[in-house]
């Protein structure tokens, strides 16, 4: 019986990837160089949503300004270059002059939606939580205060983000708003937040199946579980373990990751998206998800000391690397597309900013991996 990979034309770019012939610091530098022009195209305050094939850049995205924050200030430390910081600070002092009156903030680019959005909010306290890292002022203080308070009240009794999700739908991938929430906590003494955050870990656990994966997890009704979608539940799952050391929820992750590292070596890509036996439900790439799943592979690996992670995650970088335009001066040149190929389903025709994003973290945590670097920088047990 032939695999999907059999059938699918057009992967022959992805397949051939690899990392001996990546060029791993030029992409480093295009992705950054990109990152900043998504800033300026707002005006130097906010992240631009991405560059929409033949239509241009689109609106400042509150949600994805907020966890490219950290992105920007751990880039300016790469490079040496104080532009990436300040440009950071910046982003911070516009996320809190859009924020809700109730703390929350509205969901999708600017203007788009008035009503708050828990994922998106749970993102921006990410932003916050690194600002207020290194030294944030009142104004990043209250506003993150406000933001931890408005995901607090969203939860319900099951530890579930109940309220004020998208579609009306529960989400498992909102425990990456929790480890917003268990950040902040330890980062302001405040335990309620703490453990509203611990709360929704454990809701999220229990959402997974016996073969690791991660029920309630779509973004739409009817949708499938999306390789973005997964990486968040992980990537939220693995950070609240390392800043609370429960094993039970590194398992949790170990448990997913070890299936995905199985579908991947097998076909040697991995579609956008995925049915409850991790079997592939589409022919498109989500680059997004391979990127962040091969930052959690490289984590996985410092953590458990499992290298059968680290060839995979390489492969993945090099397969979302073999799709940047790494020369020119197009708007996009720099920039990673939603999908592969670019008209697939998923953010189809663009080039969002969370995509480049994700890839500049990928190739920052192969980076410290090949320099030794086992312990996670104490910046980013807060923020990612």
């Amino acid at each position: 019986m032939k695999s999907l990979t059999d059938t699918v034309s057009g992967l022959a770019p992805i397949l051939s990837a690899r990392p001996e012939r990546t060029a791993h610091p030029a992409h480093l530098a295009a992705a950054a160089g990109w990152l900043m022009r998504s800033v300026d195209a707002c005006g130097g305050e906010a992240s631009s949503k991405g560059y929409r094939f033949l239509k241009g850049w689109m609106p400042p995205y509150p949600e994805t300004t907020g966890y490219i924050i950290p992105t920007l200030l751990t880039l300016g430390d790469r490079f040496g270059d104080a532009r990436y910081a300040d440009a950071a600070v910046r982003m911070g002092q516009w996320l809190t002059g859009v924020q809700r009156p109730d703390g929350g903030f509205a969901g999708y680019e600017l203007g788009l939606q008035d009503d708050p959005d828990v994922f998106d909010t749970g993102m921006i306290l990410l932003g916050f939580n690194s600002l207020l890292r290194r030294g944030g002022d009142d104004r990043i203080a209250a506003a993150a205060r406000k933001a931890s308070d408005f995901l607090r009240g969203a939860l319900d009794d099951d530890g579930a983000f109940a309220r004020h999700v998208s579609h009306g739908m529960l989400h498992t991938y909102n425990v990456r708003s929790a480890w917003a929430l268990v950040a902040y906590g330890r980062i302001a003494g405040d335990a309620g937040a703490e453990a509203a955050g611990l709360a929704n870990a454990d809701w999220a656990i229990a959402q997974q199946q016996a073969n690791g994966f991660f029920t309630q997890n779509a973004f739409k009704p009817g949708g499938n579980a999306n390789t973005h979608g997964t990486a968040y539940v992980l990537r939220g799952l693995f950070q609240i373990h390392q800043l609370t050391g429960r094993h039970d929820i590194l398992r949790a992750v170990t448990t997913a990751a070890d299936q995905i590292a199985s579908v991947y070596e097998r076909e040697g890509w991995l579609a956008a998206e995925l049915g409850p036996e991790w079997d592939f439900r589409s022919r498109h790439i989500c680059l997004t998800g391979c990127a962040q799943i091969a930052i959690i592979f490289l984590r996985l690996a410092a953590a458990t000391g499992n290298e059968r992670y680290v060839p995979l995650a390489e492969r993945l970088i090099a397969q979302v690397a073999a799709t940047q335009t790494l020369r020119g001066t197009r708007r996009h040149s720099g920039a990673i597309a939603g999908s592969y190929p670019i008209q697939g389903a998923y953010a189809p025709l663009q080039y969002p900013n969370w995509a480049t994003k994700f890839f500049a973290d990928a190739l920052l945590e192969r980076e410290r991996w090949h320099m030794g670097q086992r312990s996670l920088p104490e910046d980013e047990l807060f923020a990612g």
